[in-house]
């Protein structure tokens, strides 16, 4: 009896798995993004919110968890109940960059999240408050030798990509600049806006109306290749001649790892349909945000792993690390 038992839970609980699977959205689904609102992965989690409510008559509301780079979003993602109906939209900080940044994180990132796909990806542009006497990154690069630590740049946080974009440069030109983490690339933005640094590695669609409207300039993109964003912007290994400088914010949706597998496969599938959407696509065009493949969970996994050991080596290059 007590095998029958058994058995029969186990079937339900499988069957229980198969209906939540067919029937995802079953009610709203919470997308936590690791960071405060108006940065480079907010803007483009919103326009994946956006297209999933259409596509699938349910809400996919943003839930900011701003701090620690990253962690206390994904920290609170990796222990929400295996359900699907919270996910969350990072992986560069949260999964590449914190592994190797930090000695010790309230959660494994390979253990307890299952990958989803890709959404978008962010290049980072140089952006320059207009009292500071520089044209292009070599100008940049000029000041901060002669004179070690003047040039202060603003970043997402400590250990972000935004901060590595700036700590990069610094040590492939062999100079110093000042680092000034904020929380999140709102804050940062509004930092060389207000004048408190000079410059900062920022998205697009955070800076770009400001230099619209001449506020602050941009003068160089962080990735190996121009983006089509900004076609008429060179990049600073361009510039510098630095064949290994690209740093971008790409952004992936993973889910907490106890969600079945079915349940997982059903997301891949609905939120790769939305990611290949043209409407989709067009909202990332007018937000500044490229456009990125859409990988498998399998995919992801292996990107994760192929990055995690390139910003491993980034990281330790810098001698740069958190506590």
């Amino acid at each position: 009896m007590q095998l029958v038992r058994w058995l029969a839970a186990f079937l339900a609980i499988g069957l229980s798995g198969v209906t939540a699977a067919q029937n995802w959205p079953e009610r709203p689904v919470r997308i936590v993004v690791p960071w405060g609102p108006g940065g480079g992965t907010d803007i483009a989690a919103r326009q994946l919110s956006a297209r999933l409510a259409e596509m699938y008559g349910q809400q996919f509301p943003i839930d900011n968890r701003g701090g620690a780079n990253g962690i206390i979003g994904a920290d609170l993602v990796a222990k929400a109940p295996g359900d699907g109906h919270t996910v969350m939209v990072h992986t560069l900080s949260s999964h590449v960059l914190n592994t190797s940044y930090y000695s010790k994180l309230p959660y494994n990132p390979d253990r307890d999240f299952a990958p989803i796909t890709l959404v978008g990806k962010v290049p980072l542009v140089l952006f320059v408050h207009p009292s500071f006497p520089v044209k292009t990154v070599r100008d940049v690069v000029s000041i901060a030798r002669a004179k070690p630590d003047s040039v202060q740049y603003a970043s997402f946080a400590t250990g972000s990509p935004s901060h590595f974009a700036g700590a990069l440069l610094a040590r492939m030109t062999g100079t110093q600049m000042l680092h000034v983490p904020y929380k999140g690339g709102g804050l940062a933005m509004a930092a060389v806006l207000g004048g408190e640094a000079y410059l900062h590695f920022g998205g697009i669609a955070v800076g770009l109306p400001h230099v619209r409207a001449g506020k602050i300039r941009a003068i160089a993109v962080s990735t190996a290749e121009r983006t089509p964003q900004l076609p008429e912007l060179p990049t600073v290994a361009e510039v510098l001649d630095l064949k290994n400088y690209d740093v971008s914010v790409t952004f992936g949706m993973l889910v907490a790892a106890s969600t079945p597998k079915a349940l997982q496969n059903t997301i891949y599938q609905k939120v790769a349909a939305a990611v290949n959407s043209r409407e989709y696509k067009e909202r990332l065009r007018k937000v500044a945000t490229d456009e990125t493949p859409v990988l498998t969970p399998d995919e992801l996994a292996q990107w994760l792993k192929a990055e995690t050991v390139r910003w491993g080596a980034i990281v330790r290059s810098t001698g740069i690390r958190g506590t």
